[in-house]
């Protein structure tokens, strides 16, 4: 089964079990991770009919199992998928990046949303699609994505301000990343360098 819950409420996740003799019931996630109880205490594994998940974050989104077990083989498990619901959320890693007209950049931006969000770049007001010119790469992994774009080639109209946009049902966010020209290592003057060697020189 499966419980769907926004993200900072309550849930209660419930199990019964019946034999002889009485089964006793614990809980535990199915990925090893520790179960938060009242945010303060973390337990592997806790006893009882009910687990009570306050306040609950997109941290402990995933599969819980209730485990009844006796004196009797073998042992029986409930599978509860909880999931956290909220809106998306972006950060990046470089806001300001630097590269030589004729050549590739890469940006980034990574974010975070679930139910699972729409996410693409905009360029100049326009949306940006896979072409030669633009390389699209995007890696999910749970509530969090990876977004890359990689500009080709770049030319003079390529710098500018570059957004990553992410939206679902609960809300939408974006990151800005600004791409500016610097000098080609062949454009760099070398006279100030030389005259400098000199001056070392001659004292």
């Amino acid at each position: 089964s499966s419980v769907a819950i926004r993200e900072n409420q309550n849930v209660t996740l419930v199990c019964k079990a019946e034999g002889i003799p009485a089964p006793k019931l614990s809980w535990r996630r199915e990925d090893g991770q520790p179960i938060t109880i009242d945010k303060k205490t973390k337990v592997l594994l806790q006893e009882g009919e009910q687990l009570n998940l306050t306040r609950i974050t997109r941290s402990e989104m995933g599969a819980y199992l209730c485990i009844a077990s006796n004196s009797v083989p073998p042992s029986v498990s409930k599978r509860i998928i909880v999931d956290v619901e909220f809106s998306p959320m972006i950060w990046v890693p470089n806001q300001l990046v630097g590269a030589p007209a004729g050549t590739d950049v890469t940006i980034e931006c990574n974010t975070e949303a679930y139910p699972k969000a729409i996410s693409y770049w905009v360029y100049d007001g326009t949306m940006i699609l896979a072409t030669k010119k633009y390389v699209t790469d995007i890696q999910e992994n749970s509530y969090r994505t990876y977004m890359r774009l990689t500009v080709r080639n770049l030319h003079p109209r390529d710098f500018g301000s570059y957004r990553c946009i992410s939206k679902n049902s609960l809300g939408e966010t974006e990151g800005s990343i600004r791409l500016y020209e610097i000098p080609s290592p062949s454009q760099q003057p070398r006279t100030t360098s030389d005259g400098n060697r000199a001056g070392k020189q001659g004292s």
